[in-house]
């Protein structure tokens, strides 16, 4: 009886077991209320119970303290950080804004082109002068710019020039598409880096050539031109001299191609008369054949009636 759940209760409450033991004291308690055991017992439990519900209480009770300050903290940091970085955006804004500001507008720097291109109608006279297929070759002559110009000022010259001789704007000068197309294609020959390189080593070769031209015929006494005109010149002729090479060029491939294309088809035509030669002359034989076998048959048959 009560001696087992003593014993129980005792193991139960060496084991920490507050409650179980407290139950099995209880059980004691309720068929002999002054067992000594069994009061010390229950209250050791009972007073140990409470140690811990004190203990879990005081630890739950920082845990939510230290959870609010690392809440507090992070709204705090988050609120630094929200501010330092509208400090950040805001200098940013103003930096960019005066760097927009310092720069001058797309719009002004293209009419500032147009201003400087004249008319249309003089545009158009230009570049569709005498020999303008040749004079055209240089892109930058088209642009009416500086080889060494920027792709930023080219871009810029390339927009007012076409809104200067866009078909539409000038209706009445059947030239005006004509002139607008010379000015596409040298956009487009520029629009590659290692084409409008290249387009800048012709002209710096031609303005070569006619700086070393003007200082003969100055030196000989044969000319009044200035040194620009010479180089003018100069490029244009450099110019025009790989055309020229260019289209030579183009033509010897293309007379190789043709003379390929026709050396394949004198063989196509060849091997296809062999084969209706051959065809031709198989039939031959076996109508010859046929012929031979009647022939042979009727003399055959001759000789059974004979």
């Amino acid at each position: 009886g009560n001696k087992g759940y003593s014993r129980l209760a005792a193991a139960l409450q060496a084991l920490s077991r507050w409650q179980a033991a407290m139950n099995e004291w209880k059980r004691i308690l309720k068929t002999e209320s002054q067992h000594a055991a069994a009061l010390k017992g229950f209250a050791d439990c009972d007073a140990a119970l409470k140690a811990e519900r004190e203990k879990d209480e005081a630890e739950r009770e920082e845990r939510e303290l230290e959870e609010k300050a690392d809440n507090d903290e992070n709204e705090e940091g988050d609120e630094l950080d929200d501010f330092f970085n509208d400090v950040e955006e805001a200098t940013e804004a103003v930096v960019k804004q005066k760097q927009e500001e310092s720069k001058p507008k797309p719009t002004e720097a293209i009419k500032h082109h147009k201003k400087d291109l004249g008319t249309a109608d003089e545009q158009i006279d230009r570049l569709l002068a005498p020999n303008h297929k040749w004079r055209n070759l240089n892109p930058f002559f088209v642009l009416d710019i500086h080889h060494s110009a920027t792709d930023d000022d080219i871009s810029k010259r390339y927009k007012a020039l076409s809104l200067l001789l866009h078909p539409d704007k000038n209706q009445g000068n059947p030239k005006a598409q004509e002139a607008f197309d010379e000015v596409l294609k040298a956009k487009a020959a520029l629009g590659d880096e290692s084409k409008a390189n290249y387009v800048r080593l012709l002209v710096e070769e031609g303005l070569k050539q006619g700086k070393v031209d003007w200082e003969e015929a100055t030196q000989q006494e044969q000319t009044d031109s200035t040194v620009d005109e010479f180089q003018s010149k100069a490029v244009h002729r450099i110019f025009a001299q790989f055309e020229y090479r260019r289209k030579e060029a183009e033509e010897l491939r293309r007379k190789n191609e043709q003379k390929i294309q026709e050396n394949e088809d004198a063989e196509l035509n060849k091997e296809r008369d062999s084969r209706k030669f051959d065809k031709s002359w198989r039939k031959e034989e076996r109508v010859d054949k046929r012929i031979g076998n009647w022939r042979d048959f009727q003399k055959k048959k001759k000789k059974k009636a004979s």
